[in-house]
């Protein structure tokens, strides 16, 4: 499903990246970093699983909002330890979950630490 106030630019280098995004007038929903936590609280050891658990939380404060995945329109990914085997894990489960067909301006950056140990945290902007 896509948004009829968003316009995306494929990258033409990267594949599976927006090179850049217009948004409509209308209203934007900020979503915070969110970090994804085992249901104990404690953060979960597999980086792909650290992965998904953080896109349910951005999934869920977007819902939260009236948005979907569809409607993002930005998104900003802070990894500890980044390096390309992270980034390709990055890619691989955030392809299963958000919609491919309508990918938001993104950047991935590599940081020292984060909120309470977590490996990965996504902080975005949707137009709804």
């Amino acid at each position: 499903m896509s948004n009829d106030r968003i316009s995306r630019n494929p990258a033409p280098v990267i594949p599976g990246i927006s090179d850049s995004v217009k948004v409509s007038a209308g209203d934007l929903l900020f979503v915070s970093g969110a970090v994804g936590f085992e249901k104990d609280g404690s953060v979960p050891d597999d980086f792909a699983r650290a992965v998904e658990l953080t896109l349910r939380e951005v999934e869920r404060a977007l819902k939260d909002g009236g948005a979907t995945f569809s409607d993002l329109a930005r998104v900003n990914v802070y990894i500890t330890k980044l390096d390309q085997e992270k980034l390709q894990t990055y890619r691989r489960v955030r392809d299963e979950i958000i919609d491919t067909d309508n990918v938001p301006a993104s950047t991935v950056i590599g940081v020292h630490s984060l909120f309470n140990d977590s490996t990965v945290e996504i902080d975005a902007i949707a137009a709804i």
